[in-house]
């Protein structure tokens, strides 16, 4: 990425501006925070509020490196790696100093500790660490997940028999496993369960996966769903709170999606057939994702599954992991949190590949004629959000009569064609302009899922069949549709 797209995006947890030198010791939180995180760069010389870059002087630039090496050797323990480097734009020199993601987690002020001095970045800001956070950093450095811990108040009679048969049932259908004995041992081989001097416990994961009451040693391991009338969370329609494994909150969660949903019948040949106002398929990709990568050590936060009559949200407990970002969803980037669910939901077929859950959501999406999802990250929660038909799909209302009116028609008729030889993406970018003329090019990025730079290809494509123009300033303009279009999204 330039530096002048980097410029572009807005300050967030692998970035952030600085118009002049800050004190040490925020640059040491930042250094801490990206360190303990997926990494990230401070630049130096650009206002934070409007972009506007500023620059530094020549003079100052030998200061600034070492002023920054005294900081980061002296204030941060363990020392991370990291770099600088001065650019120049436009005439004007830019500071950048780059944090590399550490793998000695939990990186830490000196001066404070561990437990009181650990930094982590929540959007763009930098918080201090708890205790669960610290723990969580701690067991990274380890490579090992929070669910492969063992659960030291249950024994192994917590875990249901019927439980472990269903996934031996499931695994076997799903990639042709050969059935195994539910045994200890084979608990063990799975990572259910670890012995530790001569007792046996179970995992957090062997807890989420076979107990019926996984709640009663993971607090928030349920799923709170609700419809709601309206588009605000104002009033009930039906709610319920969802318990029960891993497997269960899956199918039942499903069942109260299905319960409150329109639906419509068509006759296919000699059946009748139903058909959701969203993919199925999609949704179960999203809320088995939400599973899987949820935040468990998180506790007392749940999975919130929303109706509302616009849209379905899916909400979980804990952001995406360091190295991953919303721009990175549906490319094939994949980091697992939670290891053990990940490969148990994996072989019984709820997972089918990882890193292409995004892509195939997109795909049943696009094939529903719905506009794109939404993926939003913020104070460690990670969500989905699924619009219907209502929402970016406006049809005229009335006709128009006489030969003006066929002649109008033919016109718009032509429209629709030149629309339907659009990429899904462009088509996507005018559905955004005709909902936000003031829409920016960033905020398009993040909702359709691809850089900006490919906005500024799309959109320059766009401005040379006629579809579009830009009017006014750069800051205060807006986006001006040219043509009559029908539909965009069908």
């Amino acid at each position: 990425m330039s530096i002048l797209d980097l410029i572009s995006l807005p300050e967030s947890k692998t970035l952030e501006f600085k118009e002049t030198m800050p004190n040490p010791e925020a640059i040491a939180k930042t250094t801490c925070g990206f360190a303990n995180g997926g990494g990230g760069s401070i630049i130096i010389g650009v206002s934070d509020k409007d972009k506007k870059i500023i620059g530094i002087n020549e003079r100052d630039i030998s200061d600034l490196e070492e002023k920054i090496s005294n900081i980061v050797y002296t204030l941060v323990e363990p020392t991370p790696a990291f770099n600088t480097t001065v650019l120049n734009i436009e005439g004007k020199l830019l500071f950048k100093i780059e944090i590399y993601p550490g793998s000695l987690k939990p990186y830490h002020l000196k001066n404070k500790g561990e437990v009181e001095g650990t930094y982590i970045r929540l959007g763009s800001t930098n918080r201090k660490a708890d205790i669960d956070t610290i723990e969580e950093l701690r067991r990274r450095r380890m490579n090992i997940g929070f669910d492969e811990i063992e659960v030291l108040e249950a024994s192994i009679d917590d875990l249901a028999i019927e439980n472990i048969e269903l996934y031996l049932e499931k695994r076997e259908k799903a990639r042709d496993i050969p059935r195994a004995a539910p045994d200890t041992e084979f608990l063990k081989k799975i990572k259910a369960v670890r012995q530790q001097n001569g007792t046996v416990h179970p995992t957090v994961a062997g807890i989420l996966l076979f107990s019926n009451q996984p709640e009663n040693y993971i607090p928030g391991a349920v799923i709170k769903c609700a419809r709601f009338k309206g588009i605000e969370m104002d009033e009930f329609i039906d709610q319920r709170i969802i318990t029960g494994s891993l497997f269960t909150q899956a199918e039942e969660t499903i069942a109260f999606f299905k319960k409150n949903i329109r639906r419509s019948a068509k006759i296919e040949g000699l059946y009748r057939t139903e058909e959701y106002e969203y993919p199925e398929k999609a949704i179960r990709e999203a809320f088995v994702n939400a599973l899987c990568h949820r935040d468990y050590s998180r506790r007392g936060a749940d999975i919130k599954f929303a109706i509302f009559d616009n849209r379905i949200e899916i909400t979980s407990p804990g952001g995406l992991l360091p190295n991953v970002s919303i721009e990175d969803l549906g490319t094939g980037v994949s980091e697992l949190r939670n290891k053990v669910i990940g490969k148990i939901l994996n072989e019984s077929g709820l997972i089918e590949g990882y890193g292409t859950g995004v892509l195939r959501i997109r795909k049943y999406i696009q094939e529903k004629g719905l506009i794109q999802p939404e993926f939003k990250e913020n104070n460690g929660f990670f969500k989905a959000i699924f619009f219907n038909a209502n929402v970016g799909k406006e049809r005229k209302e009335g006709e128009v009569e006489g030969e003006v009116g066929k002649e109008l028609k033919e016109v718009d008729r032509e429209v629709d064609r030149e629309v339907e030889k659009l990429t899904e993406n462009q088509k996507m970018i005018l559905e955004l302009i005709r909902k936000n003329p003031h829409v920016s090019k960033l905020e398009m990025s993040k909702v359709i899922g691809i850089r900006v730079s490919s906005i500024e290809k799309n959109i320059t494509t766009l401005k040379e069949k006629s579809f579009l123009r830009r009017e006014g300033t750069a800051k205060g303009g807006h986006w001006k549709l040219l043509k009559n279009i029908n539909y965009i999204l069908n």
